[in-house]
C-alpha cells in the first residue's frame, strides 16, 4: 500500500515507476524501439508466461543469444481461397516494423506485430484425416530405431497418427533385422505409446537387405486386416509424408481392385540413363494394390543363382522389385510425380521454398537436413495445404509455411515460380540437366550475393485448438547471407509467427 500523506505518495508512484522503466525489455541491453506505423508504440505481447517460456527454452537449448534481434507477427489464418496457390501475392507488409535488438536472458515479455490475414485453402488437419485404406511396410534396425538421430518415432507420429496420441487408421508393419524379443517389445509399446497401429516382427535373418525389402509384400498382403486396406505402400525409415489427406484422395483415383504399381523416379536423370530402369524408387514411396501384392508372392523374385547372386542382378530392394515385375508380368509404373525420392544434395531450401506441395519427403537426416516433424506442425492450425505454401509479402519478404522466412532487400526481381538451384550435386554446369526433367529450368543461387537473407524453421509448438507458434532462425554465422568481404551481424535474429483462426 502506497504511504498517505501526498508528498509520501508521489515519491513512492515516482519509485514505481522508475521500476518498470528498468526492468521493462525495451530498456534491456541494446534495443530499438518499435514503432507502428502511425507513430504510436506498439504495446507489448500480453502473451501468457508459458508462452515465453518455449521461446526462451528453444534459444537456450540451441545455444542462441542472449542478445539478438527480433520481429514477430500473428497470422489470422481465413479458409476461403478456392485452391492451393503455389505462391499468394498479400497486399501488406510482413514486419511494418524494424527488428527489435533485444536481450533475451532476462524474463521479459516479448514484443509483437499487429495481426495480418492470409488466405489459405480449406483442408484437413491431422485430427480429420482418415488414412485407414493405407498399411505401409518398413525395415530398419533397432539401433537405428532407438538411435537419437535416426529414430523415426517423432516423424512417424506426425503423419500416422491424428497427433493426440490416437491413430489416423494407417497401419504399419514394422521388421527389425537381427533383433531378439525383448527388443520387438520394446519398439511395440514405444509405438503404441505414440499412438501408431504397428504391428513389429523380426526379419528373416537369411535375407540380405534386397530381400528384406521385397518381403515387405509379403508380411503386408498377409496382414489380419488387409481386407480393409487398399493400397500397400514400401517405405525407408526415413520417408515422410506431409500431407496425408492428399496422399488417401491422389491414391483413390487408382482402383484398389486393378493391378497398380505406383511410385516416383529419382531427381537426377543422370541416374535413371544409368540404371536404364523406369522403377519406383524406394524413399519416395512404392504403392501396390492387391492384385500386384498378390502376384508378387507368386513369383521368383529372390531366386539366386549357384554364387548366391539374384537372378534378377540387383544390389538394392526397390531394383530388385522391379525387376521382377518387369521379368515376370506386364504391370509398369505408374508415376506419381508428387512424391520425392529426394536424391539432390547440398541446400535443400530451393525445393523446400518452391511452393510445392510434396506427397512424400525423403533423406532428410542424411543428404540434406530439415525436421519436418517441426515443419508439420502447423498443419495443426491451417491444415496441411498451408505446409510449404508461400505468401510474398509487400516488403519483399517471402514466407515458405514451416520452412523459411526469406527477404529480398533488393527486390523480388526474379520468376519466384522458377525453383532457386541451391543444390550441390558436383555436376558443375550439368547440374541443371541433371534435375531438369523434375524440377525444370533452375535459377540462380542467390547465397552470398546479398539478395537473400533467410530464417529458418528453428521449433514449432501447438498452443490450443488452431493455434500454432513458429520460431525462425538466421544465425549469425550463416555464410550463406553474406556477401564475401563483408563481416557477419554481431547478432542472431530469431522471427516468431503466431498463427491463429
Amino acid at each position: 500500500m502506497l504511504p498517505r500523506t501526498p508528498l509520501l505518495r508521489w515519491v513512492g508512484v515516482t519509485f514505481l515507476v522508475a521500476l518498470l522503466v528498468y526492468f521493462h525489455p525495451t530498456f534491456t541491453g541494446t534495443t530499438i524501439r518499435i514503432v507502428a506505423e502511425s507513430g504510436a508504440p506498439i504495446p507489448h505481447s500480453q502473451q501468457s508466461e508459458d508462452d515465453f517460456t518455449f521461446v526462451k527454452q528453444v534459444l537456450k537449448d540451441n545455444h542462441i543469444g542472449p542478445e539478438i534481434t527480433y520481429a514477430s507477427r500473428t497470422i489470422q489464418y481465413v479458409p476461403d481461397a478456392p485452391y492451393r496457390k503455389s505462391i499468394t501475392e498479400v497486399d501488406d507488409v510482413l514486419f511494418p516494423n524494424e527488428f527489435a535488438e533485444i536481450t533475451i536472458n532476462r524474463k521479459i515479455s516479448l514484443p509483437v506485430g499487429r495481426s495480418v490475414k492470409l488466405h489459405v485453402h480449406q483442408s484437413p488437419r491431422p485430427d480429420q484425416v482418415d488414412a485407414s485404406s493405407l498399411i505401409f511396410g518398413a525395415s530398419t534396425t533397432f539401433e537405428r530405431f532407438t538411435g537419437e538421430e535416426t529414430s523415426p518415432v517423432k516423424e512417424w507420429k506426425r503423419w500416422l497418427t491424428d497427433g493426440h496420441g490416437h491413430t489416423n487408421g494407417a497401419g504399419l508393419v514394422l521388421a527389425l533385422f537381427n533383433t531378439s524379443t525383448v527388443e520387438i517389445a520394446h519398439v511395440t509399446d514405444e509405438l503404441v505409446a505414440a499412438g501408431i497401429n504397428a504391428t513389429v516382427v523380426a526379419s528373416d535373418m537369411k535375407l540380405d537387405m534386397p530381400g528384406r525389402y521385397v518381403s515387405l509384400v509379403s508380411m503386408l498382403y498377409n496382414h489380419p486386416t488387409r481386407d480393409s486396406r487398399k493400397y500397400f505402400a514400401l517405405i525407408d525409415d526415413d520417408t515422410f509424408f506431409p500431407c496425408i489427406s492428399a496422399l488417401v484422395d491422389k491414391l483413390s483415383n487408382y482402383d484398389p481392385a486393378r493391378p497398380y504399381y505406383i511410385g516416383t523416379f529419382t531427381e537426377r536423370v543422370d541416374w535413371m540413363i544409368g540404371n536404364r530402369a523406369p522403377m519406383a524408387y524406394g524413399g519416395g514411396g512404392v504403392f501396390l494394390t492387391a492384385p500386384v501384392a498378390r502376384q508378387i508372392l507368386q513369383l521368383p523374385c529372390l531366386e539366386k543363382d549357384k554364387k548366391d547372386d539374384y537372378v534378377l542382378k540387383a544390389d538394392q530392394g526397390d531394383r530388385l522389385l522391379y525387376n521382377c515385375l518387369r521379368n515376370y508380368t506386364e504391370i509398369r509404373l505408374t508415376y506419381l510425380p508428387l512424391l520425392h525420392q529426394s536424391d539432390q544434395f547440398g541446400d535443400p531450401s530451393g525445393f523446400y521454398e518452391s511452393g510445392q506441395q510434396a506427397l512424400s519427403l525423403h533423406h532428410y537426416k542424411s543428404w540434406h537436413h530439415i525436421h519436418p516433424d517441426r515443419l508439420h506442425v502447423v498443419a495443426d492450425a491451417c491444415g496441411e495445404d498451408c505446409l510449404l505454401q508461400r505468401f510474398q509479402f509487400k516488403d519483399n519478404f517471402i514466407l515458405s509455411n514451416g520452412f523459411s522466412v526469406a527477404h529480398y532487400p533488393k527486390g523480388i526481381d526474379f520468376d519466384p515460380l522458377i525453383m532457386e538451384g541451391t543444390f550441390d550435386n558436383g555436376d558443375g554446369d550439368m547440374q541443371d540437366v541433371s534435375l531438369s526433367y523434375t524440377f525444370g529450368g533452375l535459377r540462380k543461387n542467390l547465397a552470398k550475393t546479398g539478395r537473400k537473407l533467410a530464417w529458418e524453421l528453428l521449433d514449432a509448438r501447438q498452443e490450443g485448438d488452431g493455434r500454432v507458434r513458429q520460431i525462425y532462425l538466421k544465425r549469425r554465422g550463416d555464410g550463406r547471407w553474406v556477401p564475401e568481404g563483408e563481416e557477419h551481424p554481431e547478432r542472431d535474429s530469431i522471427v516468431v509467427l503466431v498463427w491463429k483462426p
